[in-house]
């Protein structure tokens, strides 16, 4: 994955409250940074306008670096606060948040940014009185007029970004229903030609090795038979996309011998979770033909299944030659752009897909799905 790419990531999760932020430190860091920068530049240029002295010495001496300081720890303030509340709050709490789409998401985000905006000036203020040694801050935040202008700036600001956020969460559920009209069409490509793939290769082994033939087509057979069923529905379970897995593994298996392990774990419990058809797979062939086919030695893929803090946890890792190796063919990047669609309409925002190095090398997919509560 590019820098660009994780960047881009890491930004469209920002509205998104999780416990685990997959994404580094560093790039975390340049989010606040960007933020800080802009802010402070922002209220610096306003400042500056107003005073008659925009772009004077005077401004880039004294304005522009108390207004950067000022908004550092106003930034500050925000990452500590909602960081804190990803870190305590329950996660049923925070998916209950995410998928707000009323007044109660406004209420909620305008009040605390209106909080730590509140701390974080006060704080700023007084940090810049230390640094240019010009006592005075607590004059300013007794002002009336001082807190007018915080809470008006601020509830502007969290109005605008709402309406910006709404308007993208409806165009995420028109592309959603688009993206899911595009699979049922693709669903009825993808069996003839995987079917005429199989075989083909069946019709090559018969004369030479009978018997290996014999069971490519058994393990098709498994195949379709759990497989074509649920494509053509609503829904599966997660014990049924596991048993395609299964069946699609046993046929790859023959085709690449020992250069491929599987493992499949998946717990009772979790067998009758509903779940939008082939989410799964196509991570499975990603790993199989971007990481292990490459490597003259293969390796080995892992799909397992577990519930975390009220969530469903399913992991596709595979050792192969991992994020940075040159891929084989196009189409991966639409392909996990269209389970990241497909999560968001069935199970709004707070339903996840990333992509990450692997410990040890290789690759790990990471699905991470609200559940609700079990029944008492």
């Amino acid at each position: 994955m590019t820098f660009t790419e994780e960047f881009a990531q890491a930004w469209r999760r920002q509205r998104v409250l999780m416990k685990q932020r997959p994404d580094r430190l560093r790039i975390r860091l340049l989010i606040y940074l960007i933020w800080a920068l802009a802010f402070g530049l922002f209220f610096a240029a306003v400042h500056g306008i107003q005073a008659g002295r925009f772009g004077s010495l005077a401004w880039w001496r004294d304005d522009v670096p108390g207004h950067l300081l000022v908004s550092t720890s106003v930034t500050t303030c925000f990452a500590a606060a909602f960081r804190g509340l990803e870190r305590l709050a329950p996660q049923a709490w925070l998916d209950a948040i995410v998928a707000w789409r009323d007044w109660r998401a406004g209420a909620f985000y305008t009040g605390l940014s209106v909080l730590c905006t509140a701390v974080g000036v006060v704080i700023g203020l007084a940090i810049v009185d230390l640094v240019f040694r010009t006592p005075g801050w607590y004059r300013v935040v007794a002002q009336p007029s001082f807190w007018g202008e915080i809470l008006g700036v601020t509830s502007c600001i969290s109005l605008l970004f709402g309406w910006r956020y709404r308007a993208r969460w409806k165009q995420e559920r028109l592309q959603a229903r688009i993206t899911e009209a595009q699979l049922k069409l693709l669903q009825g490509q993808i069996e003839p030609h995987f079917l005429f793939n199989t075989l083909a290769n069946v019709q090559s082994l018969i004369d030479f090795d009978p018997e290996r033939a014999k069971l490519m087509l058994e393990r098709f057979t498994d195949y379709l038979r759990s497989s074509l069923g649920q494509l053509r529905g609503e829904q599966t379970t997660l014990a049924q996309e596991f048993a395609m897995l299964e069946a699609y593994l046993g046929l790859m298996q023959l085709r690449m011998g020992e250069r491929l392990q599987t493992r499949l774990d998946l717990p009772a419990e979790l067998a009758g979770i509903a779940l939008p058809p082939l989410l799964l797979q196509p991570l499975v062939e990603n790993a199989i033909h971007h990481g292990l086919e490459p490597k003259i030695e293969g390796g080995t893929i892992t799909v397992s299944a577990r519930r975390a803090d009220g969530r469903l946890c399913i992991r596709v890792a595979d050792d192969g030659q991992g994020l940075d190796g040159p891929r084989r063919r196009p189409g991966n990047g639409v392909a996990l752009d269209n389970i990241r669609a497909r999560l968001a309409a069935a199970f709004g925002p707070g339903a996840t897909l990333d992509l990450l190095p692997r410990d040890g090398g290789g690759t790990l997919a990471h699905l991470s799905i609200p559940l609700p509560d079990p029944a008492p």
